[in-house]
């Protein structure tokens, strides 16, 4: 694992307001060097709104605004916004003019700050803070300082606006290509809304939580007739009508069924939340009913209101402006460049030029005012040197926030674990569990794999065309207690992280490299053509295995594609009695069921666009020396149908015997409109693809056709519509469409493999 750099504990800026006392005597020392007030004596900016300043002449004074935060330490998780009371509103600002004032050395005018000339996009301090070089007339100022943006609504005016349906709510994603283009989903409405440009994004940022006004539909985007005609009708892939050929591929045995009835309870409690949501509900309606009348139509809107900033931080580096000012650009193209930072740590005063050339840094956001274009920053840490993998590693780790896979696993846990060299299997579990290892049991992993949680078996059945397959999974949860201190922290860390030149594993090495004999498995039964045998039961229970062999994926495939062993170097030779010619007839007939599955669920409606892999060649010391793509074989092939099926087996366990809440894997269908615009764009590329073509055939005749070049960009423009799979819970076993897996074609699914990593 690498060293983790020394970090550097950011003090954070306005984290205290001094009293009203303190400013004043500050105030009064530099009053002779600050240039007399145009207009009121605050300074607008601090925290995320202004306190307006004295109208000029001929000009209506704008509505008095509030301050949506109250100034928070920048490293508080995650902040809501809060109204102070009105009599904070000065000291706030005075306070903010006098740290700005220490931090920059400038003498700072009392009228408000601007965001940057609007004659002088090159310069860097444009980004930053406009600073006047002399004292301006009044009518000067009220030119010179229009706000970058508009003030948010007060949190009295959110609240009403959220009741009535007037406002809605949702999380803001940000195009990362394009940021001046961001989206939101609202429940109800066909399409997102789309909010244009960063004034209408008004300060928020992609994952903020915001509060958002329906722009009149005049302000509507309106698309090209082009793909407008083919998002009317177009629908995504159709499922397969060949329902004969599936039901031999899986037997089903749960059928989806409508949502139950609310009960008198459940009822109640809708009607004391449903007059809310049937003015929403309105509003709502409203916009959908537009969007049937004119599809050219996308609906827009503004943030109006921040309810909960993202909890991120943001990895980049610093430049230094002419004017010695620190501005901090994220390497995520979605933020805003120019970041004011304050605090920098010594050794960037030392040499700040150096320091912006060769040091990534740690940012959070602290404060963004309606004069500025570009938020304040806090440094939160110096991650290391640009150049070096280990500055890269920590910078991923710490943007996915995956730090804790570094810390090491506590005394408690590591006292909690047995010791490999001395454990065995005690009897109580010998007694209660089925003993297998006498089976011919192995495993098939990529050569560099530790953590082997999967192994594989087949037995030929007295009728010579059925065979008993075998999927055999770790049983780690023998290991950790539910609630002990090994359960808390494999929940926290959620997943095992996976680098070029290293795992940093969600449970401790012990329990995902060493005691694998103990397993959860599932037997069934099938025929040499890939389909299950109807009436043969499929048991489920907990074994105990031996594995004779550890195959790589390169060896199982030379075992595949040869009818003799002789020429074939073993990673190392079966154990246990088990010869090398039983190893190889078990893969081959492995194989042969699995490709034989495999054809028949791409034929009937299942969907897989694949992205090429990198595969990383290393150094004696772990360093990436080069790349190739990673090469997929039948061996793969062959352990992904085995798995797919143990997975999809066990949620129909789950959902005939398990518990009353079953945990799925859901997979909703493509967005039609962004389906409809992919088939769009494809017929202009020449390439047709109609709704009741399935994919998969489509593709590898398109591969035979026009070659691997077209093949790959028209996976890349048909995955852009895909929607994401995710976790989904089925109370009291009622299973509906909702919860089907579209790309596996399938009624129900879920994640049994695996439990060593996820």
């Amino acid at each position: 694992e690498p060293p983790q750099p020394a970090r550097i504990h950011a003090s954070v800026p306005f984290a205290a307001a001094p009293s009203v006392s303190n400013v004043d005597k500050k105030m009064k020392k530099k009053k002779k060097v600050i240039p007399p007030p145009p207009s009121s004596s605050t300074l607008p900016g601090d925290a995320n709104t202004i306190e307006p300043a004295v109208a000029p002449p001929n000009q209506k004074p704008p509505p008095p605004l509030e301050i949506e935060a109250k100034l928070k330490p920048a490293t508080k998780p995650r902040h809501r916004s809060n109204v102070p009371s009105a009599a904070s509103i000065p000291t706030l600002a005075n306070t903010t003019r006098s740290l700005v004032h220490d931090t920059l050395g400038q003498q700072l005018p009392s009228s408000p700050p601007h965001g940057g000339s609007r004659g002088g996009p090159h310069d860097d301090l444009n980004n930053a803070i406009a600073i006047p070089k002399k004292a301006k007339s009044r009518t000067d100022y009220a030119k010179k300082y229009t706000p970058e943006y508009e003030p948010h609504l007060a949190c009295e005016d959110v609240v009403r606006g959220l009741c009535d349906g007037s406002l809605v709510s949702g999380v803001l994603r940000v195009n990362k290509h394009n940021r001046m283009d961001a989206y939101v989903t609202i429940p109800g409405l066909d399409r997102d809304l789309f909010i244009d440009g960063l004034s209408r994004q008004n300060r928020a940022l992609d994952g903020d939580t915001v509060v958002l006004v329906v722009l009149p539909q005049t302000k509507w985007r309106t698309k090209s007739s082009s793909l407008a005609t083919s998002t009317a009708t177009s629908s995504p892939a159709c499922i397969s009508s060949d329902a004969e050929t599936l039901a031999a591929l899986w037997n089903p045995l749960v059928q989806p069924s409508q949502p139950p009835a609310a009960s008198p309870s459940s009822a109640r409690h809708e009607a004391d939340v449903g007059s809310g949501i049937d003015r929403l509900q309105v509003h709502v309606d409203a916009v959908q009913s537009h969007l049937k009348a004119g599809q050219k139509a996308q609906p827009t809107a503004s943030v109006v209101h921040i309810l909960e900033r993202a909890d991120v931080s943001y990895v980049g580096v610093v430049r230094v402006t002419k004017q010695n000012v620190t501005l901090f650009d994220a390497l995520d193209k979605r933020l805003p460049r120019g970041m004011r930072i304050h605090n920098m740590p010594p050794e960037y005063h030392r040499n700040p030029h150096l320091f912006a050339t060769t040091m990534l840094c740690l940012v959070k956001l602290d404060q963004w005012a309606v004069h500025y274009k570009s938020p304040t920053g806090v440094l939160v840490q110096v991650l290391g040197p640009a150049s070096q993998v280990d500055s890269d590693l920590l910078a991923l780790l710490t943007t996915n926030s995956l730090l804790r896979h570094l810390e090491p696993f506590s005394p408690e846990i590591a006292a909690s674990l047995p010791v490999a060299a001395e454990w065995t299997i005690p009897q109580s579990e010998l007694d209660r569990r089925r003993d297998l290892r006498d089976w011919t049991v192995f495993s098939i992993d990529p050569s560099t794999a530790r953590d082997l949680d999967d192994a594989m078996s087949i037995r030929r059945l007295p009728d010579d065309d059925t065979f008993e397959v075998g999927v055999h999974i770790a049983d780690v949860s023998h290991f950790i207690v539910p609630g002990s201190a090994l359960d808390v922290e494999a929940q926290a860390r959620c997943t095992s992280v996976y680098f070029v030149n290293q795992v940093l594993p969600m449970l401790p090495r012990v329990l995902c490299e060493q005691l694998c004999s103990l397993n959860a498995s599932v037997l069934w039964h099938m025929r040499k053509d890939g389909t299950m045998v109807a009436d043969a039961p499929i048991w489920f229970g907990k074994t105990i295995i031996r594995s004779c062999c550890q195959l790589d994926y390169a060896t199982a495939q030379l075992l595949l594609d040869s009818s003799t062993t002789h020429d074939i170097a073993w990673p190392q030779p079966p154990t246990g009695g088990h010869s090398k010619q039983s190893i190889a007839t078990c893969v081959r007939q492995l194989g042969d069921i699995a490709m034989a599955r495999r054809r028949q669920r791409f034929a009937t409606g299942a969907v897989q666009l694949p992205r090429p892999k990198l595969s990383f060649q290393l150094d004696n010391d772990g360093n990436p020396v080069g790349m190739t793509e990673y090469p997929l074989r039948e061996s793969n092939y062959l352990v992904e149908e085995f798995m797919l099926l143990a997975n999809y087996l066990v949620a129909q366990q789950l959902l005939q015997h398990g518990p009353p809440c079953a945990l799925l894997r859901s997979h909703s269908p493509p967005d039609e409109t962004k389906w409809g615009n992919a088939l769009s764009q494809l017929d202009k590329m020449g390439v047709h693809l109609t709704n009741q073509q399935h994919l998969t055939p489509f593709l590898a005749q398109l591969e035979r056709e026009r070659g691997p070049v077209v093949l790959q960009t028209v996976r890349h423009v048909l995955t852009k519509p895909m929607a994401t799979a995710e976790y989904v819970v089925v109370e009291d076993r009622h299973l509906t469409d909702r919860h089907r897996h579209f790309a596996l074609n399938l009624p129900y699914y879920t994640h049994f493999t695996s439990p060593i990593r996820r």
